[in-house]
């Protein structure tokens, strides 16, 4: 009996314009019914509900864009990555673009270290500027959210790595995935609480890098 090969296949793709307001769930859908439609040799889950074997990474938040989102897919053999970026990108709604594809796809750290996460904000005043930087620079920082109807207390701590910033915008860098730290999502979300009436000054927010640790 022979064994099934499997020939990994990393893709990263950037969602930007209105594509940010597509939701992680509705993003699955799309990449997959893409796929579907090119008939390429990837390998299928089981169960009720056959679907591309392919793995994702953390959700985006609905709203922010991202030059660095990623999928791998399980292939029964290999494919030019040239030609699967050329296909999707022909199959893919306007924001969703596949910058580089990897196959077979490299090996990912071992381990549980978390990602280092480089994101982009922009602003239109510079004085919610230095109030974000005052609320991001300090690891001392602490917030509350709700979740699950429970209210759960969280600290800055070393989420944030580095912070550079200019007149209207800020880049930082930020540790996730990792015990007692915040998620990126929940520090946005804590800065808009913070920020006020002043967070529509907030006009746009990117994730332009990820590393995993």
């Amino acid at each position: 009996m022979n064994e099934t090969v499997e020939i990994k296949a990393r893709v990263t793709y950037e969602k930007t314009r209105q594509a940010r307001y597509i939701a992680h769930l509705d993003t699955i859908d799309i990449i997959c019914k893409a796929l579907r439609r090119l008939q390429l040799p990837y390998q299928v889950t089981g169960g009720c509900h056959v679907r591309p074997k392919i793995s994702f990474g953390a959700p985006l938040p609905l709203g922010h864009a991202s030059y660095c989102e990623q999928f791998v897919l399980s292939l029964d053999k290999e494919i030019n990555a040239e030609y699967l970026k050329e296909r999707l990108n022909q199959q893919l709604p306007q924001g969703m673009k596949v910058l580089a594809v990897e196959i077979p796809a490299g090996k990912e750290p071992k381990g549980n270290n978390g990602d280092l996460v480089k994101y982009r904000f922009e602003f239109s005043d510079a004085g919610t500027v230095n109030r974000t930087l005052d609320f991001l620079k300090n690891p001392d920082t602490e917030f509350s959210l709700v979740s699950k109807g429970k209210v759960k207390t969280f600290r800055l701590g070393g989420a944030v790595q580095s912070l550079k910033s200019d007149r209207l915008t800020i880049e930082a860098e930020f540790m996730q995935g990792c015990e007692d730290v915040p998620s990126v999502s929940k520090i946005v979300t804590a800065l808009a609480e913070y920020l006020g009436e002043a967070r529509d000054h907030l006009t746009l927010i990117e994730r332009i890098s990820l590393k995993k640790l």
